[in-house]
């Protein structure tokens, strides 16, 4: 006797079909998202114009492909469950051709701008001011990330109330840390626009400073994570336990 087929069954060559769906989403939207919120840190006079700029892009483009634009932001995903392995490496290559293509064709035309990104007079000019200014807007935006990205401690319940929360966060850490360098905590950006800037005009110095801009995100990303699951998830179990 054939066995009965469940017409509910589901399809290995349908999963692989959405696989891939999925991974092309988020190649396109990603790249397209990042190169959105990077022109916008470009273009912006101040900090109210990126961060409106970045609540475009995630309300655009966050259904479409997750609305990361950040390697850390993609591993705090990763970290919550919230994104495959797989995902995880197609997200952050996204955003480092983003970055690329960022500096590649922006940087020209923005490279007079006085607030441009990650750009100092003086190469390693004030260094330790600089990096705790990364460090500190850097834990402030990622811990709040880290809160919304999970299930069970976000703040807000819709698309549109997340997308809104995380932009005004986005525009607090900026407006009171990012003081020197005008950083985007962002180190798939930093590099982009780092690298075709000494490109075009022959600042390779200013590369030194990339250093910074690298290791300030991911140092307060490890102490924005560190503190909400060694602190704040406890606090919150131990509250509702009570």
């Amino acid at each position: 006797m054939e066995p009965t087929v469940n017409q509910f069954q589901a399809n290995p060559e349908d999963s692989k079909e959405k696989e891939a769906a999925q991974i092309s989403n988020i190649v396109v939207f990603e790249t397209v998202g990042t190169l959105l919120v990077i022109y916008g840190a470009l273009a912006a006079e101040n900090n109210f114009g990126l961060s409106l700029v970045y609540f475009i892009s995630l309300t655009l483009f966050g259904r479409l492909s997750g609305g990361y634009f950040n390697p850390i932001c993609t591993l705090v995903g990763f970290i919550d469950g919230a994104i495959t392995k797989k995902k995880t490496i197609y997200y952050i290559g996204s955003q480092i051709l983003a970055s690329l293509v960022a500096g590649m064709l922006f940087m020209p035309l923005f490279a007079n701008s006085n607030h441009l990104p990650y750009y100092e007079s003086l190469p390693t000019h004030q260094v330790f001011g600089t990096l705790m200014s990364e460090i500190a807007g850097s834990v402030i935006f990622f811990t709040f990330v880290q809160i919304q990205t999970a299930e069970n401690t976000k703040i807000t319940t819709t698309q549109i109330q997340s997308t809104a929360f995380i932009s005004i966060i986005y525009f607090v850490a900026r407006q009171y840390t990012a003081t020197m360098g005008n950083s985007l905590f962002n180190p798939a950006a930093a590099f982009g626009l780092q690298l075709f800037y000494g490109i075009y005009y022959g600042r390779w110095s200013q590369m030194i400073n990339l250093l910074m801009f690298v290791m300030g995100p991911w140092i307060g990303a490890l102490l924005a994570i560190t503190f909400y699951w060694k602190i704040y998830t406890p606090t919150l179990i131990s509250k509702s336990s009570s």
